[in-house]
């Protein structure tokens, strides 16, 4: 299992603002950044925790959602 710190900065994210993926808008992600790398996650700290990255926000929400995907099965 990925552990990841959120001990990083929360960016807010204008999910209108983008063209993303059904998965993402329904789910809304918490975003972070730590440098010049951004984290998604839901469910922190949980054995069902989903997370991405990526060195954009839209990348991150991506990543997150194909972790999504793997995860669900779908």
């Amino acid at each position: 299992m990925k552990h990841t710190s959120l001990d990083k900065e929360k960016v807010q994210v204008d999910f209108t603002s983008m063209n993303l993926p059904a998965t993402v808008l329904n789910f809304r992600p918490e975003v972070y950044t730590d440098g010049d790398m951004f984290y998604c996650v839901i469910g922190a700290g949980t054995e069902q925790a989903i997370y991405g990255e990526g060195n954009t926000v839209e990348a991150a929400l991506l990543n997150w959602e194909k972790a999504y995907h793997e995860r669900s099965g779908k």
